[in-house]
């Protein structure tokens, strides 16, 4: 058994090794303003404890009056707080999203959101699309009580 954990060693850290070179070979998404339609987001450098991450802020939607389970007025909902960006793998690929981690895919996480004056709790999720991780958010998926929705295709805002 001893003369095997030197092997074991290098294996684990080999292992090591590629991990951080996966999540350090794709590019991060742009700073800044970014736009869909009906809504946007922003995403920022971290400071204090969230310094050297890059977090989303200020994501808010408008909610489609025909969806169902959605306030027949339409009303912006906005997701409250600040979330980093991780990087999400499976099948060889790897993406930057916000979420909880299943499998190496973005699930929605619970989070706070204020819409149509009230605060409630609901879920949220996002990942970018792995070719285009600097110009476009592939799919979100944003949820209170019974609205769910799923805006696409987020670009960086036009200057």
């Amino acid at each position: 058994m001893k003369r095997f954990l030197p092997i074991l060693a290098v294996v684990l850290s080999l292992a090591c090794l590629a991990a951080s070179a996966s999540a350090a070979s794709i590019r991060p998404p742009k700073l800044g303003a970014w736009t869909f339609d009906g809504g946007g987001f922003t995403v920022v450098k971290g400071t204090g404890r969230s310094r050297g991450k890059d977090l989303v802020e200020n994501f808010h939607i408008k909610t489609p009056a025909e969806e169902g389970g959605c306030p027949e007025t339409p009303v912006t909902a906005t997701v409250l707080g600040k979330f980093p960006l991780k990087v999400f793998t499976r099948g060889g690929y790897s993406v930057w999203g916000v979420g909880r981690n299943v499998g190496g895919e973005a699930e929605p996480m619970p989070v706070k959101v204020s819409a149509g004056g009230t605060t409630v709790t609901g879920g949220f999720r996002m990942v970018w699309d792995f070719e285009r991780v600097t110009s476009e958010v592939l799919g979100m998926t944003v949820s209170f009580g019974e609205c769910t929705m799923y805006p696409a295709f987020a670009t960086p805002k036009k200057k």
